[in-house]
Parts: C-alpha cells; sequence; structure tokens
C-alpha cells in the first residue's frame, strides 16, 4: 500500500515542536523496521524547510563525516556539493549553525548509534552545541536508533551526556491490531487478526501482503517460498543484526518457540553456560519477553512473526528449499493457525481493554493485565490446574477476569460453565468483571445466560 497508515499522534507531537520556531531537539527509537525513517520522511515532506538527512552505517570517522558533509552540501548548497568538505564535525557543525540562523531547519541523524560508537565523543559534542551554538537557532535536531538499549542508555539515560537536552522523546512502537488491519482494509475481521498474528504490528511486515491477493497466497508467498521476505536470510539479520554467534540466539529462539518457556527448560535444551546473557541481548531486542506467572517467571518470543517463523517456517525448511513449501503449509501449518493465534488473540484482548476501559460498552478500569495460573488440591486429593487468560488489576485490586477463544465454535454453554466455575478458585475476585473474547460469536444458551458477563466477538474488536 502507498498511503500512510497511522503515526498521527507521534506526527502532531512532532508537528508542535517543529511550530515553536526555536531550537528543538527528538529522539526518536524503537527496533528495526518499525517505521522510524518512513514517519520522519513523512513529517519532513509535510513543512516547507531545509532538511538534512543523515543515515549513519558502520564506516571509518573520516568516511562518516564526509557522507554527513555530503548529506549538509545537498541539502544547503546543492550548486557547491562537490566542491566543498570538512575537515572536522565541529566545522561542520558550526556551518550548519550559521546556515541555521533564526529560520527552521531540520537536521537528522538516522541510525545514530553507529555514528556515537565509531566517533565516542559525539555525545559530548553534541551536547556542546545544543548548549552554546544551536540554542538560539531554528535548528531542529532529531536522532534517531534502532539500537534500542543504545538509545535508552546512552542517548537518554540519566547519566549521559544528552540528558534533559531533548525536548521530545518518542519510543515507537508496533502498530496495535486495528492500525494493522488497516494494510489489508478489504480481508474479514478474522483473516485480519491472523495477518496480525503473523507481523505483530510491525511495518515493514505488514507491508509485505498485498491487500489484492487472499490471505492464504499472502502466507504461502511470503513465508513458504524461497523467494518470499521471510527467508532465512531475513531471519538472520532481524535476529542478530550485527551480533556475534548468530547460532546461539537461533537456538533459545527454537527452544522456546517449541515450549521450553523455563530458565530450566531452556537450560537443559540449549546446555549453554551463558544462556543469561544471551537471553538479556535477546531481552533487551525487544525479541524476547520475560513474564511472570504468580510467582513463577517465563520466556516468550515477543516478535508473533519470529514465533511463527521459528515453529513452523524453520521445521520446514527443507521442503521449502525444494519448492514444496505450499504442500508444507496445507498439510502442516493451515490446521495449527487458530491454535497458534490462542496468545495473539490474547494480546489483543489486553488492547481492546486499555482501548476502551471505562467506557460505556466496557464499564471496566484496570492498570494491568497478567495472566494467572495455579494448582488448587481439590477435597478428594487430586490438583487441579486453574489458568486465566485474562486477570486484570485496578492498582492492586482484582477488576476483571477474561477468557479468550480463537476457534471456528462458538462460546458454548460446556465453556461458560468451566469458566464460571473457575472464578471460584481466583482468591479476592469476588467483585470481578468477567469478559469473554470469542473468535466465532456465543451460543443462544450463552447469550440468554450472560447477565453481569462482556460478551465481545471478532466484529465487534475490529468495529
Amino acid at each position: 500500500m502507498t498511503d500512510f497508515i497511522g503515526r498521527q499522534e507521534e506526527l502532531r507531537a512532532l508537528q508542535k515542536k517543529y511550530d515553536r520556531n526555536d531550537f528543538q531537539m527528538a529522539i526518536i527509537y524503537g527496533r528495526r523496521r518499525i517505521g522510524k525513517t518512513t514517519m520522519i520522511n513523512r513529517f519532513i515532506g509535510q513543512n516547507d524547510c531545509p532538511a538534512i538527512s543523515f543515515i549513519a552505517v558502520e564506516q571509518k570517522e573520516s568516511e562518516l563525516l564526509d557522507m554527513m558533509g555530503a548529506a549538509v552540501m545537498d541539502a544547503l548548497a546543492p550548486d557547491l556539493a562537490g566542491s566543498i568538505s570538512f575537515e572536522s564535525f565541529e566545522k561542520l557543525f558550526d556551518y550548519i549553525a550559521r546556515a541555521a540562523g533564526r529560520k527552521r531547519m531540520i537536521f537528522l541523524i538516522d541510525e545514530y548509534p553507529y555514528l556515537a560508537k565509531e566517533c565516542p565523543y559525539m555525545n559530548s559534542l553534541l551536547q556542546k552545541y545544543i548548549d552554546t551554538k544551536w540554542k538560539n537557532t531554528g535548528l531542529f535536531l532529531i536522532l534517531c536508533g534502532s539500537l534500542v538499549s543504545f538509545m535508552a542508555r546512552d542517548v537518554i539515560g540519566r547519566d549521559a551526556p544528552l540528558h534533559g537536552r531533548s525536548t521530545l522523546e518518542i519510543k515507537l512502537k508496533p502498530f496495535d491490531y486495528c492500525e494493522a488491519a488497516k494494510f489489508v482494509p478489504g480481508y474479514t475481521p478474522e483473516e485480519k487478526a491472523v495477518v496480525y498474528g503473523l507481523t505483530g504490528g510491525v511495518a515493514k511486515y505488514l507491508e509485505q501482503f498485498n491487500p489484492d491477493l487472499d490471505l492464504r497466497t499472502n502466507i504461502v508467498r511470503q513465508f513458504f517460498t524461497g523467494t518470499g521476505y521471510f527467508t532465512e536470510e531475513q531471519i538472520r539479520t532481524i535476529v542478530t543484526g550485527d551480533r556475534l554467534n548468530p547460532t546461539a540466539y537461533n537456538t533459545i529462539l527454537s527452544a522456546i518457540a517449541s515450549g521450553c518457556t523455563k530458565y530450566s527448560e531452556l537450560a537443559q535444551n540449549t546446555k549453554m553456560d551463558n544462556l543469561n546473557y544471551y537471553l538479556n541481548v535477546l531481552i533487551e531486542a525487544e525479541l524476547v519477553e520475560k513474564r511472570m506467572s504468580g510467582r513463577k517467571s517465563y520466556y516468550v518470543i515477543s516478535d508473533s512473526m519470529l514465533r511463527f517463523w521459528f515453529r513452523f517456517v524453520n521445521r520446514g525448511s527443507s521442503l521449502i528449499n525444494a519448492g514444496r513449501g505450499e504442500v508444507y503449509y496445507d498439510h502442516n501449518v493451515e490446521c495449527s493457525l487458530h491454535e497458534y493465534m490462542g496468545g495473539v488473540f490474547e494480546e489483543m484482548a489486553r488492547q481492546y481493554i486499555f482501548r476502551h476501559a471505562g467506557s460505556e460498552e466496557f464499564p471496566v478500569i484496570v492498570t494491568d493485565i497478567e495472566e494467572y495460573q495455579n494448582s488448587v488440591r481439590m477435597p478428594d486429593g487430586t490438583v487441579r490446574n486453574i489458568e486465566i487468560d485474562l486477570l486484570g488489576k485496578d492498582d492492586s485490586r482484582i477488576a476483571l477476569i477474561g477468557e479468550c477463544k480463537f476457534r471456528n465454535q462458538n462460546f458454548s454453554k460446556s465453556d461458560l460453565e468451566n469458566f464460571l466455575d473457575k472464578l471460584d478458585y481466583i482468591p479476592k475476585a469476588r467483585n470481578a468483571r468477567a469478559v469473554i473474547f470469542s473468535l466465532n460469536g456465543f451460543s443462544e444458551y450463552v447469550l440468554n445466560n450472560s447477565d453481569g458477563l462482556i460478551l465481545i466477538d471478532i466484529a465487534k474488536m475490529y468495529a
């Protein structure tokens, strides 16, 4: 699709700072392929002013200086491009200060961590110019980066030289399920949910789905052929980037995708002595998330595209490479899509709850939503496992208990009875509201016996 989708809140924030006409500094960061550069280019295109766009790469300092100098001259004095060079970043920043004066000018440094790592003094140098020669100009400085941990620690962190200099900080996140649906407007609500489940709302992934093709064709072409976007090489780039030992990261993700979610299970499966290190790197990159269920911790692949790839695509790589990916999808994957979507549907339900909390159609306020698992010893001595998909809290008070079903059948009488029975085993949940999310709606019995329940089907979630 060519139309620009979403990011309206972020664009409004940038525009508000731009309209002030004094020095501004925005820091924009988020994981790769999330759409940072596309959004910034949209913002630049909406405003009629000189704009310097420099993208840092892994090069030597002298080459980065030449590249930035060329970008500056192309933007400010194209007739002199190629005939003027700068002997230092100080000279280059002096030139920008003189050129900006009191008029509005945008200076974007994209992939800033590459520049800062090659030039360790860059944070301090920018601090100096922000505090002196740039502070009374109309310059709008934008620092953008994909290395989330670096941007959070070394750019906006409390001990960083640039701490307190920015006037706007934006951590760009994936699209939610409603925004992601705009990439495939002609799909049914169920199909839109599956697209969200296979992309996690990441802009670059969503762009691979052709809205003029049916869902099955898109999935097969992009995941289960050797020419699709989500090839083994692409996944390697997404997972490891410039990190060493890519095999270690792939091994961990494969283990989590196969069901090894506890630390002890991962340690036994991977046989890694330095498992903690690799797990922390994946967590910092926002590819893996450590969650709590009661007092127990476990790990999940937070990027749902990677979760799908390592669970299904990776296992079928031999057939895909042999040109039989479509057969593999039809036989091994399509029948498991609803089961795979269970966790995704729970995440969609969380988003729905927060989006509608306190409204007329959803009169419940929650500040946090978690899963709940517990083992209860029954009077006959047997142990019953109690699992709740959504446990919503208003501060420490349990305010909501929810169930999610992503399947072809509607939510039946037996489903309702089982759900209501579990509520008796949730401590301090007597006054909590109960909510049920169901892909294919509810049986007549459930509809007629739903006093006090909030019932939400997929159509309502996309309404």
